[in-house]
């Protein structure tokens, strides 16, 4: 009887992960197809960056557009490989490229980072499971902020990448102020859409509550190409 008890106690597991949902399946791997590294890469953007201030009841719009190429991958002072991201930068979408800046990138089993402008980010940790968090700011020095993965969050671009992940990096919102950050993944593919708002509201009697804006920006990041080399 003892031995008849587990022969179908592993009938009914293999028939439950033999129901769940591909998504479900995915979110079980690691999930370092979602931050992919290889020389030769690159992801295009289209930036729209809104700037608010206590000055101009008109807030300065702006759009422009970036290009992301991963470079041949090196061996860093930490014997971890790593590869330079070389990011260029173009006003009008006839313009040329202009390189602007380069970062790099890594990925260890536990982790993907970017340093950005010299400041070391933790972007994912892996496994990638839905829910789970992690401290960003954990190899710099800036204060502790607490990210958060949630598969199956909406975006404007979801249905074109139906199995992305949104990682909640800050979301503070009050009366006075709206503080919001996420970053949207998708696998073999990457970074593919940013939002950056930081917004202080009108804080007289007058008007407290109703959402004006006094200053701050918004920053919208959307990818338009992605490809190799």
């Amino acid at each position: 009887m003892k031995n008849s008890t587990g022969f179908w106690s592993v009938i009914s597991l293999l028939l439950i992960l033999g129901c769940e949902p591909p998504e479900s399946t995915l979110r079980r791997g690691a999930g370092y197809d979602y931050f992919p590294l290889e020389a030769g890469r690159y992801i295009e953007y289209e930036v729209g960056e809104v700037r608010y201030t206590v000055t101009s009841s008109v807030p300065n719009r702006s759009t422009y557009f970036l290009r992301e190429v991963c470079g041949q991958p090196f061996i860093g002072t930490t014997g971890i490989e790593q590869f330079p991201v070389e990011r260029y930068k173009k006003s009008r979408p006839e313009a040329p490229w202009v390189l602007d800046s380069i970062w790099t990138a890594y990925r260890i089993p536990d982790r993907a980072v970017r340093v950005e402008n010299n400041v070391a980010f933790v972007k994912l940790t892996f496994p990638l499971n839905d829910q789970s968090s992690w401290n960003g700011n954990l190899l710099n020095a800036k204060p502790e902020e607490i990210y958060q993965v949630q598969f199956g969050a909406s975006f404007p671009a979801r249905n074109d990448f139906p199995k992305s992940l949104t990682v909640v990096q800050r979301r503070d919102s009050s009366l006075v102020s709206l503080y919001k950050r996420n970053e949207v993944y998708a696998p073999g593919v990457g970074l593919v859409y940013k939002e950056d708002i930081a917004l202080e509201y009108c804080q007289e009697a007058s008007c407290i509550g109703s959402g004006k804006i006094d200053s701050g920006s918004s920053r919208i990041m959307k990818v338009s190409k992605y490809g190799k080399e």
